[in-house]
C-alpha cells in the first residue's frame, strides 16, 4: 500500500509540475531587448547631427549583421506586444524620420544589399510640395514624392510611418504640442485634421494607411496617445534615448519607444560603444 501512494504522490507530482527547459524557454520567449536607431538625411557631401553619409550608413548595417542583429519592422513590435507574432534573439529597427529624397537615393539600395528593412515617416507637406513643385530629385534637399513613398513601401524594404502632415514646425506650435490657451476639444480636433490629412494622402496617392506615427522632434503631450490611438495608430515613436525593453502581450510599451539618434559625427564603432550596441552574439547567448 505505501508502495501504491509513493508511486500516485510522484506521477501526480510530475503531471503539475512543468519540466524546468520550458519555463526557461517561456521566459527567454516573452522578452526582447530592441534598439531603433534613428536616421535622417544621408547626404555624400557633408556630415553632422542628423546627417551621415552613404559610407558610414553601409558600415552601419554591416557590422550589426556581424553583431547578430536581425532588422525588423515596427509592425513586428506591434505583432510582438500584442501577442500575436515573434522577434528574433537580436532585433533592431532602422528609423527614418521625415522622408528626405535621399534615403532613396542611397540609403534603400544599401538596405536591399544587405537584407535589411527601414522605418520610414513621412512629413505631409514636404512631399507635398516635392510632388506639385517637380524640385524632387537633389539628394542635398529634396524630399519625396507621392510616388517614390508608394515604390517603397511596395517593395517590401520598407514601412511607413506618419510623421504628420504640417506640424513639423517650431511656431506657432512646437510639434504637436498643445498651444497656450488651447482648450482639450479644440487640441483634438486640430490634432485629428492634420493627422488624417496625411492619412488621406496615403490612402489617395499610395494606397495604403499607416499605424505609427513619429512624433515631430519628439514633442507630445499626455492625451496624444489616446488621441492618436482613436485614430488607428498603434505604435508611438519618441525622440526619447535608449534601448525598449518590450514583453510579449503588452501593448503598453508601444506607446513611448526610444530611439537613438544617429549621429554623423561619430564613426560606426564610436557609435554602437556609446549606445553599447558592440555586444557580439556569442555574449548574448550566455
Amino acid at each position: 500500500m505505501k508502495k501504491f501512494i509513493i508511486v500516485t504522490v510522484l506521477i501526480i507530482s510530475m503531471l503539475f509540475t512543468p519540466p524546468q527547459h520550458i519555463s526557461i524557454c517561456h521566459a527567454e520567449n516573452d522578452f526582447r531587448e530592441v534598439p531603433i536607431i534613428m536616421y535622417h538625411s544621408i547626404i555624400k557631401s557633408r556630415k553632422s547631427q542628423y546627417i551621415v553619409s552613404p559610407d558610414q550608413f553601409k558600415s552601419d548595417l554591416q557590422e550589426l549583421k556581424k553583431l547578430g542583429y536581425e532588422s525588423v519592422f515596427i509592425q513586428d513590435l506591434i505583432d510582438f506586444c500584442n501577442g500575436e507574432g515573434d522577434l528574433p534573439k537580436k532585433p533592431v529597427v532602422i528609423s527614418f524620420d521625415d522622408g528626405h529624397y535621399n534615403n532613396y537615393t542611397y540609403a534603400y539600395p544599401i538596405l536591399k544589399e544587405l537584407g535589411f528593412k527601414a522605418n520610414l515617416n513621412i512629413v505631409g507637406c514636404y512631399c507635398e510640395f516635392s510632388t506639385s513643385s517637380g524640385d524632387c530629385d537633389n539628394p542635398n534637399y529634396s524630399y519625396l514624392t507621392w510616388q517614390e513613398i508608394k515604390e517603397l513601401k511596395d517593395s517590401g524594404v520598407f514601412e511607413i510611418g506618419n510623421h504628420s502632415y504640417a506640424m513639423h514646425t517650431y511656431k506657432p506650435r512646437f510639434g504637436i504640442g498643445k498651444l497656450p490657451n488651447e482648450s482639450a476639444e479644440d487640441y483634438k480636433t486640430n490634432l485629428t485634421k492634420d493627422v488624417m490629412r496625411l492619412e488621406n494622402k496615403f490612402k489617395n496617392e499610395c494606397g495604403f494607411n499607416s499605424n505609427v506615427f513619429a512624433y515631430p522632434f519628439g514633442k507630445y503631450e499626455k492625451e496624444s496617445s489616446d488621441i492618436l490611438c482613436e485614430l488607428g495608430f498603434k505604435a508611438f515613436l519618441t525622440c526619447n534615448e535608449g534601448i525598449n525593453k518590450l514583453t510579449k502581450g503588452d501593448a503598453t510599451s508601444l506607446l513611448h519607444l526610444k530611439r537613438i539618434n544617429r549621429t554623423g559625427c561619430l564613426t560606426t564603432q564610436e557609435f554602437l560603444k556609446r549606445n553599447k550596441l558592440n555586444i557580439i552574439k556569442e555574449q548574448i547567448k550566455k
